[in-house]
């Protein structure tokens, strides 16, 4: 019997074996559309000095449809927030809402209404708190309404003051292997215990009509005290600001601002915040002065405290709550805007949910563990941030096909993985791609661009009535971004052409 059995199971892999090679042999004799155009970008002129990955399969049979160096390590841009936005779900689900706690210490005099105590903002890492993406002009009610609830808890002074504790998670709030030229900028912000505002203000420009002249900043908005201004831009005859920078550290308090500006325009950047947490305590206790309400000390955070080795342990009552919106708005909105601190909170909230450890390092490290577990040959896979800005990270076609084919066969929640990715020609950033041809709607990706690296990765529908998981990636090409674009778009075109 046991002879037999080890006969059976020889027969079972031999059989294995064969049926596999058998499938890899009909599709390399495959002259299909997209082995017609992978051949093209091999010989592609602007190519010659690029880097081309592209792995495709059948999600329901796993044929391999076309395959083009798929075990290449490549930079993902912000593909890998698929990485990201996948992993977190998995883990927390859809339902999951972080939890901002407005609180107070110490003890209120009933007669007077003087609390002896301080006013806490304890962050619970919610990314979305005055987030244009969900509370578009009306950002900062959510300090009106904790004002309503400490009025209503018979306080009309304070002799203390608004202390923002972020300390949920780390307060690396920029990654370290991010290019200098990108951090102090509004798309380069690592998650923050306490984020506010999208962590970002505007610098509003005055720009004269003469080309090469020197700009005048106008107005920062929101203010940001004690921020100032090295303004080193000039006019010149370009149409927006896409090459001007902030430079500047967290928690950091000068900024230099180098490139152009449109001549005889007014026009604005984006910067990041240097320290959210105290920006919020700040507003929070100027907000309170303007009711009514004085503090007897100037705002502070957990963090200055900290580091003055003044360490409160107070015992704190909770007055309010504030509920970010359920973590799949979020995730939506991460993938569809491909909002940078969006996922480095998810990042950092992967790291908390396995490790209670809210960092870059902890969430990276899970997100690694979690799909080697799964069965991902992880060789060649490189995480360095959550949103995919850092050059360092690299993913293969084959990772991240791994990946899709998993939430698409495997995955609860594969309805609300796949909803959340842009559709070509109608939303998100694959809302230009393919506008009248067969992708419209059938193609839903993730895009990924960082400079001279395009890459997309996601599902199309073919004609023929397959579903395909893909993914492409081409760095280091000789065109223009939107020449690339149109290349690949070509590919696309052709899987979901395919009538195989």
């Amino acid at each position: 019997k046991l002879n037999l059995m080890k006969k059976f199971l020889l027969f079972l892999i031999l059989l294995n074996t064969l049926l596999i090679n058998a499938q890899k042999k009909v599709i390399k004799l495959q002259n299909h559309l997209v082995n017609k155009e992978l051949a093209k970008l091999e010989i592609d002129k602007d190519l010659k000095n690029a880097s081309i990955s592209f792995y495709a399969i059948d999600t329901k049979t796993g044929e391999i449809i076309a395959e083009l160096n798929p075990n290449m390590s490549m930079v993902p841009a912000s593909t890998q927030k698929l990485f990201t936005t996948a992993t977190v779900l998995e883990l927390s689900g859809t339902e999951y809402r972080y939890k901002t706690k407005i609180q107070y210490s110490g003890k209120i005099d009933k007669t007077t209404k003087i609390l002896y105590g301080n006013i806490y903002i304890k962050g619970g890492g919610d990314p979305t708190l005055g987030s244009k993406y969900f509370y578009k002009g009306r950002q900062f009610d959510f300090i009106k309404h904790a004002i309503t609830e400490i009025k209503k808890a018979g306080i009309n002074s304070i002799k203390g003051r608004v202390i923002a504790d972020a300390s949920i998670y780390s307060y690396e709030i920029a990654s370290p292997k991010w290019l200098w030229e990108e951090v102090g900028n509004y798309y380069a912000i690592a998650a923050n215990g306490l984020t506010v505002h999208d962590n970002l203000y505007e610098v509003h420009f005055k720009s004269p009509y003469q080309e090469g002249k020197p700009t005048k900043i106008s107005k920062i908005k929101p203010y940001i005290p004690g921020l100032k201004f090295y303004n080193e831009t000039f006019s010149a005859n370009t149409r927006n600001t896409s090459k001007t920078y902030i430079y500047g550290a967290p928690y950091t308090y000068t900024r230099f601002i180098r490139g152009s500006v449109p001549k005889g325009k007014s026009s604005y950047i984006k910067g990041a915040i240097p320290d959210p947490a105290y920006y919020l305590a700040w507003r929070f206790q100027q907000e309170l002065d303007s009711s009514g309400i004085k503090c007897t000390k100037k705002a502070n955070t957990i963090r200055l405290l900290e580091l003055n080795n003044d360490t409160i342990k107070d015992k704190r009552i909770t007055l309010k709550t504030i509920y970010s919106p359920k973590i799949i708005d979020i995730i939506n909105k991460t993938n569809k805007n491909s909002n940078n601190l969006f996922a480095e909170h998810l990042l950092s909230q992967i790291g908390y949910i396995k490790y209670k450890e809210g960092s870059l390092q902890s969430g990276t490290k899970a997100i690694f563990n979690f799909w080697k577990l799964k069965g991902m040959d992880i060789d060649g896979l490189h995480l360095s941030d959550g949103s995919g800005l850092s050059r360092l990270n690299a993913i293969s076609a084959k990772q991240f096909v791994f990946l899709l084919n998993y939430m698409k066969t495997r995955s609860k929640y594969f309805s609300h993985f796949y909803n959340s990715l842009p559709v070509a020609g109608k939303s998100g950033t694959l809302r230009s791609i393919g506008k009248n041809t067969i992708i419209v709607g059938n193609v839903h990706a993730k895009s990924g661009l960082v400079a001279r690296v395009r890459a997309y990765a996601g599902y199309v529908k073919t004609k023929s009535g397959r579903e395909l998981a893909f993914s492409v990636n081409i760095s280091n090409h000789n065109c223009s971004s939107w020449e690339i674009k149109k290349k690949i778009t070509a590919l696309m075109l052709a899987m979901a052409a395919l009538d195989i």
